[in-house]
């Protein structure tokens, strides 16, 4: 809709200072003609003083009708407005405006306040959900390793006992390390944005570094890799995308059965790559799948298996950062399957 010239508040502001003008200058030259024509200031003249009482209640009477007319038309929603924003600065985010307004532009503008306060009651949920969510990752490594030196400081501890405390200890550091470094990060990811440095790089050679990297996870459960990773050159960035496939996987693995297989496939498309992880786990519901990607979100809500929901969030604002696409499709006991499409970008000078 075409935005117009005019806004009716400043019609409504123009109108009354024009009213007002008018008015003053009407009775200005009323009161002249009055005067002249009547000869009513001379001292003959009895009640010579009644045509200034009249000017003067006449006046009082016009300026307190057009200053309630401002201040119902114009001036109440501002303070209701005023009132309102100061509830907001408060913290209190579920302050909403009647949208129900004579005048279109008050109207509109109570519209674009209450999606405000709504947009900033989301940004505050999330926020109190996201130092919930770290705070609660946070604490359970670091109360494992304080409750492993507690424990260490009893002398009567064998060798293999004391290493094993020690492993545990290097375990609970590891996760928060690895925790440390996914949220810094997708903190990077979200403040750098477009302005990542690509290069090109060998894709299917880095696929296979990340699995090799991953070699001693996928031996201990016995698993089968069938690999199908024709060479690739790709142009994007090479340190992210790394971390795509270790993340991908790494919970390929994680979520394995023994002595089953996990598929790679690249494929080079005429507009891209098309990249397909494929496990033979134990999958997830549609319920768990439309929110895999989500930040902090684990569907193993006793936090029996490691990880802490940031994996996958990285994975897919890297892959989008790449103008590409990350989608899964699983079952319950059948498997996952990730698939990355990852589109062709001409390199500039």
């Amino acid at each position: 809709m075409k935005k117009k010239l005019f806004s009716q508040l400043w019609i409504y502001f123009a109108a009354i200072t024009f009213l007002m003008m008018f008015v003053v200058l009407s009775v200005f030259v009323g009161l002249l003609f009055m005067i002249n024509h009547y000869q009513l200031l001379t001292p003959e003249r009895e009640g010579h003083l009644f045509p200034f009482y009249f000017i003067i209640f006449l006046s009082l009477v016009i300026g307190a009708a057009l200053s309630f007319f401002v201040g119902k038309r114009i001036l109440q929603p501002i303070g209701n407005l005023r009132q309102a924003m100061s509830k907001v600065s408060k913290g209190d985010f579920t302050v909403q405006l009647d949208e129900q307004q004579q005048m279109e532009d008050v109207e509109e503008l109570y519209h674009d306040f209450n999606v405000m306060v709504k947009e900033l009651n989301s940004i505050e949920t999330l926020r109190n959900d996201f130092v919930s969510t770290v705070s609660h990752e946070f604490k359970t490594p670091i109360a494992t390793i304080k409750g492993y030196v507690q424990l260490l400081q009893n002398d009567s501890l064998s060798k293999e006992e004391r290493q094993n405390y020690l492993e545990r200890m290097l375990d609970g550091t590891q996760q928060l390390t690895h925790l440390t470094d996914n949220i810094l990060k997708l903190s990077k990811l979200e403040n750098q944005g477009l302005g990542l440095d690509f290069q090109n790089f060998r894709l299917d050679e880095q696929i296979r570094q990340v699995i090799l990297f991953l070699q001693p996870k996928w031996e201990q459960l016995n698993l089968t890799l069938d690999l199908d990773l024709p060479r690739t050159n790709y142009f994007g960035n090479e340190e992210f995308l790394y971390q795509v496939w270790l993340n991908l996987m790494d919970n390929a693995i994680k979520y394995s059965q023994k002595d089953s297989s996990i598929h790679v496939h690249l494929s080079n498309e005429e507009d891209g790559q098309i990249i397909t992880i494929s496990d033979e786990g134990i999958g997830m519901s549609n319920e768990v799948a439309s929110r895999i990607f989500d930040k902090f979100y684990q569907s193993d809500t006793s936090r029996k298996t490691k990880g802490n929901g940031l994996g996958l969030a990285l994975a897919k604002q890297i892959v989008e950062l790449h103008h590409g696409t990350i989608k899964v499709n699983s079952s319950p006991n059948k498997g996952s399957n990730f698939k990355i499409y990852l589109p062709n970008r001409l390199k500039t000078s």
